[in-house]
């Protein structure tokens, strides 16, 4: 089970219930944003050009300076479908975990079986 904080004398003192019960739960206020929490300047020049190949993001940009703000900006007004992205990450592990043990199903080579034809 996961141990929670103790409320700390700020919190206790401003009285405010919201933010008692933010940090006893271990929540920050920056948690709730929905802003992505990455440093995208951490990248090398060559994979933020490949991002802004892959992406066809316009501009001649070459320098790192120039790149890290175009990236982020893209990057920025993506839209992520959290259920999807949840579901397909759980049927990754569970055919990794399949293939380990390998209990996958043959894979069907586009050949027919020859049921059904005559």
């Amino acid at each position: 089970m996961r141990t929670r904080r103790p409320l700390s004398s700020k919190a206790m003192a401003n009285g405010n219930d919201d933010d008692d019960r933010e940090e006893y739960l271990g929540v920050s206020r920056s948690s709730r944003r929905n802003q992505p929490r990455v440093d995208l300047s951490k990248l090398e020049v060559p994979t933020l050009k490949k991002y802004r190949r892959v992406f066809k993001l316009n501009g001649n940009v070459e320098s790192k300076e120039e790149l890290v703000p175009a990236v982020a900006r893209h990057f920025a007004q993506q839209v992520v479908d959290e259920d999807d992205i949840l579901l397909n990450f759980a049927f990754s592990l569970k055919k990794q975990y399949l293939a380990r043990r390998g209990l996958l199903p043959a894979k069907a080579n586009g050949k027919s079986s020859g049921k059904g034809k005559k």
